[in-house]
């Protein structure tokens, strides 16, 4: 029985990977909106239905941990020149805290933030509305672009907390079909990299992590002159 399950997973996974290729094809853009809702609470219920789920937690917490742990100790000595005299960090969509484990293993005051909170590393926010003061983070990480319902509003959320010559390292999927939790599909990281109008880019660049399926880096730093 659980194998018939897991073919028809694997099937319904294939057809919409294909029915999204199909659909970016048609549309030619840079970046495929992937889904409607009638409200923002219903956008919001969605995502949080994956964060709350028991048993993704428990694989999460366990055996993952230390993979993904390590994986993002080894991301960011990778970055360590954009990390050089950064004194605090925030990491958007952060989950379980891997990654702000990392950076506080590295010296940095780091916290994350997403839908549900996973103390003691990870506080409840919203993405398109964060709760932190303007020019107030000295470095930005995120890996779930893909999960915003509105990424030019979630770009200009990260680009209004970061200090001025502070730093915003952005992982994507390039082309692939996330999960039935995507919201888009960014076929060209041109569109994310059009939406901050106060940054210089460092990085724009293929990449292959040890621990999870993004492709692609995108490494900014915001200019000192507010008129920029």
């Amino acid at each position: 029985m659980l194998g018939i399950k897991s073919f028809f997973k694997k099937l319904r996974k294939k057809f919409l990977s294909f029915k999204l290729f199909f659909k970016a094809f048609l549309q030619n853009k840079k970046i495929i909106y992937l889904n409607k809702y009638n409200k923002y609470s219903d956008y919001l219920n969605h995502q949080k239905n994956k964060t709350t789920n028991p048993e993704k937690i428990k694989l999460w917490m366990g055996q993952e941990w230390s993979v993904k742990y390590k994986g993002f100790l080894e991301l960011f000595k990778r970055n360590k020149k954009y990390l050089l005299n950064k004194k605090n960090a925030i990491c958007l969509g952060s989950r379980t805290g891997q990654e702000v484990k990392s950076l506080i293993d590295l010296g940095i005051e780091a916290k994350g933030i997403d839908l549900v909170p996973f103390p003691p590393y990870t506080i409840e926010g919203d993405i398109h509305n964060i709760d932190i003061p303007d020019n107030s983070i000295d470095l930005i990480f995120t890996n779930i672009v893909d999960h915003s319902l509105y990424p030019a509003k979630f770009c200009s959320e990260m680009e209004r907390i970061c200090k001025p010559q502070g730093n915003i390292i952005i992982h994507l999927q390039r082309g692939i079909d996330g999960d039935i939790y995507s919201e888009n599909m960014i076929r060209d990281p041109e569109v994310i990299i059009s939406y901050f109008k106060k940054f210089k880019l460092c990085e724009n660049r293929r990449i292959k992590n040890s621990f999870d399926l993004m492709n692609w880096e995108i490494i900014l730093e915001k200019k000192i002159s507010v008129d920029c």
